[in-house]
């Protein structure tokens, strides 16, 4: 169901932005049976792994999970510094996807991997989207999952005790015997209403983008970390491979997610009131034009991609209102973006995931609009420290230095703000690159096959060049600047969007070695860039793109619209003479 509600909570937020923290370092919460919170019941403990399973499993996490997690189960593996979010502590025993009360361990039975009964079983095998955690189905067997598990929750969890009843319960939400209520208009307000009164946009922000309280959060370990974007589903840890199931939402407003400041609301709601803000946060996530969930795709547990971005017809000039009907009209792709981590300075922790894109064109030029989520507009402070030309930045990227101070990953925001920027680059010669070669994507390959870059940065500015080489310098074209045109850039609630208009190309006029010329019905190959400046994104450290297609989608023939009309009158005046034939027939009467 496509969601008519939009949550504008700005004006009723409080100045003081209130941190509920939930410590999951100590036993878990006890309850009475008579005052569990409405939804869950009393469960029991598993009993212990076998020691043959313990073994087993010890051979499975150091062939496969040490090198993130740790030899300890720290979550200090050698590459922990090149993640984020951070690999999972297993000392203390704190682990995010449960369902369990706040604070207590999740479910865990070495001889139980059914689904709703086993929360650790169910993280191995479907991963954490939107982090590094894969999913291992396909990979380790069953047993070898329960096998690597019970080495964890035996061995690594040295704080707590799976099986000590003396310190531990469990009480269980009972998802599977609660029926969710109907996303009815009705239910999407009172979800709408329910996530202002609970004060969860003072993190998730006034649309739910994750931009209320971006960059003061911390989790139980003193890491940096970000409130979800409700707008991307897809990137829900506790999604299970399955984003748009509103069950997997109520999960989280239950139990809460232990280890960083996100609370349980078991104890201050009803479950009626968690299936509206569960409704309400669902009916976020995006989807197609018709309301109906985006295809994901299982492999990357992101939105299927179609690399071609069609650009439509637009009869005299092109709007630079994004809400103007041509461009709600128009199909926009989603363009997946990963940090370049290829040359230095490399961008690890990746801000920006994606982008989406729709195009337009007239006779003359072509415009791109972008769409892109985050959480900050930066701007930089006074002039930059280096030419806009420069693409040797000189940044200096952090070695990983694990379990210290001064790490990656402990300090993700304390980088020096640089400009929101995004950039297109389309490749000069694509006519005489033979399919599928194409140049090398990240700023062109030599003098021979160069790439033209447009580039747009928060600071208002819109420049082109041309790019001859990973390691080279642009050469920053000021005629062609004449031509190119910022039609919109907004920043709201989370959301840049930005429209830039640059030439067709006349292939009879153009300098060929430097500009594209964008023929219609042809797939021109493109590239897309991306920064956050308060990532301190700059030069190569940035988010890239694969290589996608601009195609222009030829117009539609005159023909076409008449041809129908043409046909449709002959078939009634052929129906009409077949019909009368007939009559007369019966009469005896002959044409």
């Amino acid at each position: 169901m496509k969601n008519s509600f939009s949550l504008k909570a700005g004006a009723l937020l409080t100045t003081a932005f209130g941190i509920i923290l939930v410590s999951g370092s100590t036993g878990g919460l006890a309850f009475a049976q008579n005052t569990l919170p409405a939804g869950f019941k009393t469960g029991a403990l598993a009993p212990e792994p076998s020691a043959d399973m313990i073994e087993a499993g010890k051979r499975v996490y150091f062939t496969k999970c040490v090198w993130c997690h740790g030899v300890d189960g720290a979550g200090d593996g050698p590459g922990a510094d090149r993640l984020w979010p951070r690999p999972r502590n297993f000392n203390q025993g704190t682990f995010k996807i449960r369902h369990t009360a706040s604070g207590e361990l999740p479910l865990f039975d070495a001889k139980k991997p059914t689904p709703g009964q086993n929360d650790l079983f169910e993280t191995v095998t479907h991963g954490l989207p939107g982090s590094a955690m894969p999913s291992w189905e396909g990979i380790l067997t069953e047993e070898q999952r329960l096998q690597v598990l019970s080495f964890v929750t035996t061995e690594l969890v040295k704080d707590r005790k799976f099986t000590d009843k003396q310190s531990e319960s469990q009480t269980v939400l009972q998802l599977g015997d609660l029926t969710p209520i109907a996303p009815t208009e009705e239910s999407l307000k009172k979800g709408a209403e329910l996530v202002v009164e609970k004060k969860c946009v003072e993190c998730h922000g006034a649309d739910g983008r994750g931009d209320g309280n971006a960059f003061n959060l911390k989790d139980d370990w003193g890491f940096s970390i970000q409130p979800a974007n409700w707008h991307k589903c897809w990137n829900f840890r506790g999604s299970r491979q399955d984003p748009y199931n509103v069950k997997n939402i109520f999960r989280t407003f239950s139990t809460g997610v232990n280890g960083t400041p996100m609370p349980s609301f078991a104890d201050n709601t009803t479950v009626e009131e968690r299936w509206h803000i569960a409704n309400f946060v669902n009916s976020l996530c995006e989807r197609e034009a018709d309301g109906k969930p985006l295809a994901i795709d299982p492999s990357a547990d992101k939105p299927k991609i179609n690399f071609v971005v069609s650009s439509g017809l637009a009869v005299g000039e092109i709007p630079a209102d994004p809400e103007h009907e041509l461009w709600k009209n128009r199909a926009r792709r989603f363009i997946a973006m990963g940090g370049q981590i290829t040359h230095k300075p490399r961008n690890f922790v990746n801000r920006i995931d994606d982008i989406w894109v729709k195009s337009l064109y007239n006779d003359t030029h072509i415009a791109f609009m972008f769409q892109w989520d985050d959480r900050t507009k930066s701007v930089a402070e006074g002039k930059l420290p280096w030419e806009p030309t420069s693409v040797n930045v000189d940044i200096k990227e952090q070695e990983p230095k694990t379990g210290e101070e001064g790490s990656i990953a402990s300090h993700q925001n304390n980088y020096t703000v640089y400009n929101d920027a995004i950039a297109m680059e389309t490749a000069v010669k694509w006519k005489e690159l033979p399919s599928p070669i194409k140049p090398r994507y990240l700023f062109g390959s030599n003098e021979q096959f160069p790439v033209d870059i447009v580039k747009w940065e928060a600071d208002g500015s819109l420049r082109a060049f041309k790019g001859t080489g990973w390691d080279k310098d642009f050469e920053e074209r000021f005629n062609y600047e004449d031509s190119i045109k910022l039609l919109h850039s907004e920043w709201k609630d989370g959301r840049w969007t930005v429209i830039v208009q640059r030439p067709l190309g006349d292939k009879k006029e153009q300098e060929y070695d430097e500009d594209t010329f964008f023929e219609m019905g042809q797939y021109i190959p493109t590239v897309f860039f991306a920064w956050d400046g308060h990532n301190g994104d700059a030069g190569r450290k940035m988010a890239v793109s694969a290589f996608y297609y601009t195609f222009l989608e030829p117009p539609t023939p005159k023909e076409a619209y008449i041809y129908p009309i043409v046909i449709a009158c002959g078939v009634v005046l052929l129906e009409g003479w077949v019909l009368t034939r007939r009559s007369n027939k019966r009469k005896g009467k002959t044409l």
